[in-house]
């Protein structure tokens, strides 16, 4: 496969990752777990596609020096989209990992502050002093 066919493939995939990403970022600003799925699973393949093709091009110490010069811009403009795109995905999505994280942490407090002390069984198999939270189930999704 020549050098141009390479890189017109590769602009394919970064405009497809791009698209999907800024969906994805969109998507993060009210995240719904169901609308997310179908959109994670397109990035998921679509990094795939693109690391196969960069690993490909890898392999050829020419490629860039046998584009045409309107090819090499074009393809440097997506990859500074792409990694723009990509930064703004990263933040989004730890911005909401801390964030449920944080959840997650209130029920378990609250959950431990609710439960008072709790005897159980210890290691020697006699009832331990020290409390322990009462197991805690919730009833919806959140």
């Amino acid at each position: 496969m020549n050098a141009s066919i390479r890189a017109q493939n590769l602009i394919e995939v970064l405009e497809d990752l791009i698209d999907v990403l800024e969906r994805e970022n969109a998507m993060l600003d009210r995240p719904r777990a169901h609308d997310l799925k179908p959109v994670v699973e397109e990035k998921q393949a679509l990094f795939k596609l693109y690391n196969d093709q960069i690993a490909e091009i890898a392999t050829d110490s020419s490629f860039l020096g046998d584009l045409p010069d309107d090819i090499r811009d074009q393809l440097k403009q997506l990859a500074e989209a792409f990694e723009k795109t990509m930064a703004k995905n990263r933040r989004k999505l730890e911005i909401l990992t801390r964030s449920s994280q944080q959840i997650v942490d209130c029920i378990v407090d609250a959950a431990k502050k609710a439960a008072g002390h709790v005897p159980h069984y210890g290691r020697a198999g006699s009832v331990a002093k020290e409390g322990a939270a009462a197991p805690v189930a919730m009833n919806q999704e959140i």
